[in-house]
């Protein structure tokens, strides 16, 4: 039985697929040799890892949409900013992902702040919600448009590879971020419910971590695959372990705790925990502090000690 990582990337526009996945991969194995030494390095070094991409469907939706194209020279600004941001979180140590270092660097707009507040309190009940994120994070509204073909196409491309690793029986950490951690789920309770899949339906993914995740968001919750059920369908079933990790101020994780949420899934027997764990993200791009940042978060050692315990 093969270790294998698979990373779901989240929304909002990406570089090309090996450029993405070099920098998911060295932001995580840093943080594992900072925690954990050189030995622990090189076991993560040895694990497959794969990146299930869709980053080129995201520019290409984000580009029509907003009538601005993600020209070559907008990709290679966005490949140094992502350099430089790794590069600069490589420069803390373990005990300095604190809050007051949270605070040095935090300069966002507390728009965001007001956003989430909306999106996430008790007004996202009554669909007000809903436009806010079309206007703030458009592509996370078209995944759930049943009239395009987009969220298909999203899902089709984490499918492939998961369900290609639990036919061969590998020992799956799945490792998702933002709206990825949407199309994660969804594929998961794809594999537990839908026929076409019976081939893996008692396969499970050893540890799904989630990483600045909208999935405790009422309007989040409400449109994913299995909502609208009561039975055990209402779950995917193929979950051994789940860990979510939010960071202070991740306006797409404003509703921070998920073992609330799903605790359904607890009483059901269908996944062993489900544990929310908060972090500080130091990551700054364009000059400012991004806490939804990806390479931010696998860098923390809270994710480090999580990849390193399912390493052992």
């Amino acid at each position: 039985m093969a270790r294998h990582i698979i990373f779901v990337h989240g929304r909002s526009y990406k570089p090309e697929a090996t450029y993405l996945k070099r920098n998911w991969t060295e932001a995580l194995g840093h943080g594992l040799e900072r925690d954990h030494g050189k030995r622990v390095r090189t076991r993560y070094n040895g694990v497959k890892k794969t990146m299930a991409y869709y980053g080129d469907l995201s520019n290409d939706f984000l580009s029509k949409s907003s009538g601005t194209r993600w020209t070559k020279k907008k990709n290679d600004a966005d490949k140094l900013d992502r350099r430089e941001t790794l590069r600069t979180l490589k420069t803390y140590q373990k005990n300095e992902f604190t809050k007051n270092n949270y605070r040095n660097v935090k300069d966002y707009s507390a728009i965001f702040d007001n956003v989430a507040d909306i999106i996430s309190g008790p007004l996202s009940l009554l669909g007000i919600g809903d436009a806010l994120i079309e206007t703030f994070a458009p592509d996370m509204a078209h995944y759930w448009d049943n009239d395009k073909q987009w969220g298909s196409d999203v899902r089709w491309r984490v499918t492939v590879p998961l369900e290609r690793a639990l036919k061969a029986g590998d020992d799956v950490l799945l490792i998702s971020h933002s709206l990825g951690t949407i199309a994660s789920y969804d594929v998961l309770w794809k594999f537990s419910h839908y026929g076409e899949y019976q081939h893996i339906r008692d396969r499970k993914v050893s540890l799904l971590i989630t990483m600045g995740s909208p999935l405790g968001d009422d309007n989040v919750n409400k449109q994913l695959k299995g909502a609208d059920l009561d039975s055990d369908r209402r779950f995917p079933g193929n979950i051994d372990r789940w860990i979510n990790v939010a960071a202070r101020d991740d306006y797409i994780a404003h509703d921070d705790t998920l073992d609330n949420d799903f605790k359904k899934m607890l009483k059901r027997g269908l996944v062993k925990s489900i544990t929310d764990k908060d972090v500080y993200n130091l990551a700054v791009r364009d000059g400012k502090s991004n806490p939804h940042h990806s390479a931010g978060y696998l860098i923390t050692p809270t994710i480090s000690k999580i990849v390193k315990d399912w390493l052992d």
